[in-house]
């Protein structure tokens, strides 16, 4: 018998193979350059979600786990070539390799998150087993509701010049409170709130990522430049401290209801 863990790990691998035959088909120009982007994003997360049973929050780190595979496949991949190559404007192998694997991650990650996602409930709602009870939904809403805050503000607070002399911190909290009520919302048990935390991360990270990494496709110079680092530099500290708020607040909570048992 196939156990869970032996499903995920198919599931992550077939998603990582999907995400790879999205970039060859962009490569060789066999499918439209919109197709081939959201194959690229999403299509190997959803891959995996479907062939993930349980949770759909299982489904959504099953379909992180691929995009960070296919992620560190390229990386060694354009590493692999630029040491054939010998050609002076690749950076050394190690450099070459950090760079390659931090921006396709930010990139892959929380996209194939979501559809790993909107894989998993897919599945659910055709098999009908997955229907969830109270506690899930409540989970969820506080994953909704923490991302829909760490997307909205994020795209608030860069888009205005009112508050640049406190940007940095608001942004640093953004991830925090958004993790913070995911968190509460999963319940007492640490290891949901890590999930919880990290999903609202993710799924926040991509949404305001998305007008960033547009601008960054199709604008010219240094504004194009910049709205990729922008996702970069915000996308790794907004998943550590969103999981760490998730945590917070699931201990929050567990001892909130130590002091009500009491």
């Amino acid at each position: 018998m196939v156990t869970s863990a032996v499903r995920r790990s198919i599931g992550a691998v077939l998603g990582a193979l999907v995400i790879g035959a999205a970039l060859l088909s962009g490569v060789l120009e066999a499918l439209p350059g919109p197709v081939v982007t959201v194959a690229f994003l999403f299509g190997g997360g959803l891959v995996a979600g479907l062939l993930t049973r349980g949770r759909i929050m299982d489904g959504a780190i099953t379909g992180a786990v691929s995009g960070v595979v296919m992620a560190l496949l390229v990386a060694s991949a354009t590493t692999i070539k630029s040491l054939v190559a010998s050609s002076p404007q690749y950076p050394p192998p190690w450099a070459t390799f950090g760079f390659y694997a931090l921006v396709l991650t930010i990139l892959l990650l929380p996209y194939n998150a979501i559809g790993g996602a909107v894989g998993t409930a897919v599945r659910n709602s055709i098999r009908r087993g997955g229907t969830p009870g109270a506690g899930e939904r409540t989970r969820w809403l506080g994953i909704g509701i923490g991302t829909v805050i760490i997307a909205a503000s994020t795209l608030l607070l860069v888009s205005s010049v009112l508050v640049i002399d406190f940007l940095g911190p608001l942004l640093m909290v953004t991830p925090i409170v958004g993790g913070f009520i995911a968190g509460f919302a999963a319940g007492g048990e640490t290891r949901d709130g890590l999930e919880a935390g990290f999903l609202t991360a993710l799924f926040g990270t991509g949404l305001f990522s998305l007008p960033f990494l547009w601008i960054a496709s199709h604008g010219e110079g240094f504004v194009a430049g910049l709205a990729g680092m922008v996702a970069i530099a915000l996308g790794y500290p907004y998943i550590i401290l969103g999981t760490a708020a998730g945590v917070a607040g699931a201990v929050v909570r567990a001892n909130l209801r130590r002091n009500e048992g009491a």
